[in-house]
C-alpha cells in the first residue's frame, strides 16, 4: 500500500527525531525528508513532493510566516505547525493559520500524558489533512464595505442568540463571518476547537480587528448584543437563563466527541434552556462530527440552522455530517452566511 509522505521542518534534531518516531508509528505514513531551515525544506519539497509538511513556528534564517506566504502559492499543501503554548508561540501560530497553514499541534510539556496526547493529536491532524480542500479561500481580507464605509441596511433582530461551532480552518472562517457583524446582532457564542492559552489571544486578535466586542468567555457573564463570546480552551461553554436574562456558563465536565470545548455541549445547552426557537445556529469547517447532533436537536426544537458549504471549508467534515443527517436548513459559502443570518434573524 502506498504510504503518505511527510517532510519535517525543525531546527532541533531531537524534535525532528521525536516527530519522525510518532509519524512512522503509523504504517500509513512515512517521513521522506527532514530540514533544519526553510531553504533545505524548499529543496526537499521540490525533490520529494510530500503530501504534508510539519513546520516549527520558530524558524531560523527566514520568518516562518514569510516562508508560508512564499511556499503555498507555488506548492499548495497542508502545513501543520508545531507550536509552543507560550504567548509568543501562540501568536505566531495564529499568524500562520492566517497565512494558510492547515492546523497546528502544541508541543508536549514533557509528561508521559502530554507526549501521548501530542502524538495522537499529530496523527489525527495528518489524517485530517488528507481531506484538505485546496479551493477554499485561505486568506482573510478586510471587506470592501468596511474600508469604504458602506453600511449594510440594519434590520432589528428578533432572535435572541447566535450559536457557532467550528474546528479546523475555523479561525479564518470565523474572522470572515464576523467581519460584517455589528452591534445590532444578538449575543454570539462560539465553540472553536482550540487548546488553553490560545483562546484568549485569539479573542483579543478578533476584538482588535472587528467592529464588535470579542471576549474569551468567563463564567456567569451577562450576554450582550454586539458581543462575541469565545469558549475558553479546555472548558465547555454553555448558555443559561436566569430570571429572564441570559448568561454564560463555563464547565469542565468530560470531553464530548473528544473535545472540550464541544460544539454539541454549546448547542444542547440552548435546547435545555428553551432557547432553540429564539436562536440561530451555524456549523463551520472542521473534521469529525462534533456539533452535528446538537444542530439537529436545535432544528427539531425550532432553531434556524446554517452550515458552511463544501467549496469554502478547509475540511468539509462537521458541516457535511450535519447536512447529511438533515440538520442544516441553509448551506452557504462563508462569505454569504452573515447576510443570511441577518435576513432570517429579522423574521
Amino acid at each position: 500500500m502506498k504510504k503518505h509522505k511527510v517532510i519535517i521542518v525543525d531546527d532541533q534534531r531531537s524534535v525532528r527525531s521525536m516527530i519522525k518516531r510518532w509519524i512512522e508509528s503509523d504504517p500509513n505514513w512515512e517521513v521522506v525528508g527532514e530540514a533544519s531551515n526553510p531553504f533545505e525544506a524548499r529543496d526537499l519539497i521540490i525533490d520529494k513532493q510530500p503530501d504534508v509538511m510539519t513546520l516549527d513556528v520558530h524558524m531560523p534564517e527566514m520568518d516562518g510566516i514569510e516562508f508560508l506566504k512564499k511556499l503555498l502559492p507555488q506548492h499548495p499543501m497542508p502545513v501543520i505547525m508545531i507550536s509552543s503554548s507560550t504567548i509568543e508561540g501562540t501568536s505566531i501560530t495564529l499568524e500562520a493559520l492566517d497565512a494558510g497553514a492547515f492546523d497546528y499541534v502544541t508541543k508536549p510539556s514533557g509528561t508521559p500524558e502530554s507526549l501521548i496526547e501530542a502524538k495522537e493529536d499529530l496523527l489525527n491532524k495528518l489524517y485530517e489533512s488528507l481531506h484538505y480542500n485546496f479551493s477554499n479561500e485561505h486568506s482573510f481580507k478586510k471587506s470592501i464595505s468596511k474600508e469604504v464605509g458602506i453600511q449594510k441596511k440594519q434590520i432589528p433582530f428578533k432572535k435572541k442568540l447566535i450559536l457557532i461551532g467550528s474546528s479546523t480552518g475555523g479561525t479564518t472562517a470565523l474572522r470572515k463571518l464576523l467581519d460584517d457583524v455589528d452591534e445590532t446582532f444578538p449575543p454570539i457564542l462560539v465553540a472553536q476547537h482550540m487548546p488553553e492559552n490560545f483562546t484568549a489571544l485569539f479573542a483579543g486578535r478578533l476584538n482588535a480587528e472587528l467592529k464588535i466586542n470579542v471576549v474569551e468567555a468567563k463564567d456567569k457573564l451577562p450576554l450582550q448584543n454586539g458581543t462575541v463570546y469565545i469558549a475558553p480552551g479546555n472548558y465547555h461553554l454553555n448558555v443559561q437563563k436566569f430570571a429572564g436574562e441570559l448568561y454564560t456558563k463555563i464547565t469542565q465536565s468530560d470531553k464530548v466527541n473528544g473535545h472540550r470545548p464541544s460544539v454539541d455541549v454549546l448547542f444542547d445547552s440552548a435546547v435545555q434552556n428553551d432557547l432553540a426557537s429564539s436562536s440561530i445556529a451555524v456549523i463551520l469547517t472542521g473534521m469529525g462530527s462534533d456539533g452535528a447532533k446538537g444542530l439537529l436537536n436545535l432544528k427539531n426544537n425550532g432553531c434556524l440552522t446554517l452550515g458552511q458549504n463544501k467549496e469554502t471549508c478547509v475540511v468539509y467534515g462537521m458541516p457535511k455530517v450535519a447536512f447529511e443527517m438533515g440538520a442544516v436548513m441553509y448551506q452557504l459559502p462563508i462569505s454569504s452566511l452573515c447576510d443570511k443570518i441577518r435576513e432570517i434573524g429579522s423574521k
